[in-house]
């Protein structure tokens, strides 16, 4: 068989590789949020949901409660949804056992 060809074989295999690994490297998963406001025991972020609207957690300081709502577009609705609620330290005690 022909080195020469084996060689070139061999470099090609390695720089798609390295090409590969790079461009994996580059699909880390990220959390963004849009906006963010803190104050008077609150914490709001709003985030998108992936399907074109946003949701809104509210981290309540004094009572440890997670809350998330769905906020439609204001244009045709103009309510926001509740679509969970957790209490902080039950969820970390049972995410912990």
């Amino acid at each position: 068989m022909n080195t020469s060809a084996n060689n070139s074989l061999w470099a090609s295999a390695f720089l798609l590789m390295a090409c590969i690994l790079f461009a994996a490297s580059k699909h880390t998963p990220t959390a963004n949020a849009d906006s963010t406001a803190s104050g008077n025991g609150f914490t709001m972020v709003t985030t998108p949901d992936g399907r074109g609207t946003d949701l809104l957690y509210v981290i309540d300081d004094q009572n440890q409660v997670l809350m998330i709502y769905f906020l439609p577009d204001p244009k045709q609705v103009t309510k926001i949804e509740p679509v969970a609620a957790w209490s902080l330290p039950n969820l970390f005690s049972t995410v912990r056992n």
